[in-house]
């Protein structure tokens, strides 16, 4: 910029200086401010339970064994009914909604509905088959952001305090990367997509 020579020339090209100067800054601001918001406030860190080794940890990686444990945990409180599975089994749908798919959650309902008679009246509870310790043989990825877990449980039931059923039952669970979930509800960001064929089969005693 040529330096001015009379006095108000002067005046004029220092106000045109600080001008230029405060747009710069005003586009420097804009430009951070541009920057904050995209930057999440939130990472999704799954870390492993084996804090012995050390381990790489990156955002949104999910370890075989998050996705195993969240299938474990969800399955047995999914399937618990204290007195009467007719009421229970759909409370527990909609209390963990939020860990369902949407698709599953209308496929299990619509299953409680059409075997209506397998659910009333019966109480029951998955308990431990004693060979719960962690296999990755039991976690399949099937897709970049989908697993297949595979689970063994007995399940008890019993209908006015009688004990009708204790049974081995295999689980085979889909288990979906579900981001779009509020971590306030869903902090696993994970998500029980059904089951995959077969569906839950007994398991022949000889096998076990």
């Amino acid at each position: 910029m040529p330096e001015a020579k009379t006095h108000p020339a002067r005046r004029d090209q220092e106000l045109r200086r600080y001008q230029i100067i405060i747009y710069l800054l005003m586009g420097l601001i804009g430009l951070l401010g541009v920057a904050y918001w995209r930057i999440p406030t939130l990472l999704s860190v799954h870390v492993p339970p084996d804090m012995t080794q050390p381990h790489v940890i990156k955002p949104n990686e999910i370890w075989p064994i998050n996705v195993y444990a969240f299938g474990e945990d969800l399955i047995v409180k999914l399937n618990y009914c204290r007195e009467d599975c007719g009421h229970d089994y759909l409370r527990n749908l909609d209390h963990y909604r939020d860990f369902l798919t949407p698709r599953c959650r209308e496929d299990l309902a619509l299953h409680r509905q059409r075997n209506a008679s397998l659910y009333e009246n019966r109480a029951q509870q998955l308990l431990p088959t004693g060979d719960e310790v962690f296999d990755p043989a039991k976690v399949q990825r099937i897709g970049r952001d989908v697993w297949e877990v595979h689970l063994e449980f007995y399940v008890e039931s019993h209908v006015k305090g009688v004990e009708i059923g204790h049974r081995r039952i295999h689980y085979p669970m889909r288990i979906v990367h579900a981001p779009g979930i509020p971590l306030d509800k869903n902090p696993f960001q994970l998500a029980f997509d059904c089951y995959a064929p077969p569906g839950p089969q007994p398991v022949d005693p000889k096998s076990s």
